[in-house]
């Protein structure tokens, strides 16, 4: 472990940052549908 290739460090940096932006922004295809809050009152008269 005498040098380090730096060059090597940046991609796997690079490979690792866009790995992890991939998988954690990425499209939703299925939607949630949203229902009323327990705060919401206005119906429940």
């Amino acid at each position: 472990m005498g040098q380090v290739n730096y060059c090597l460090v940046a991609v796997a940096f690079l490979l690792g940052l866009l790995l992890t932006l991939a998988l954690t922004i990425r499209r939703v295809k299925r939607e949630v549908p949203v229902r009323h809050s327990a705060t919401d009152d206005s119906d429940s008269e």
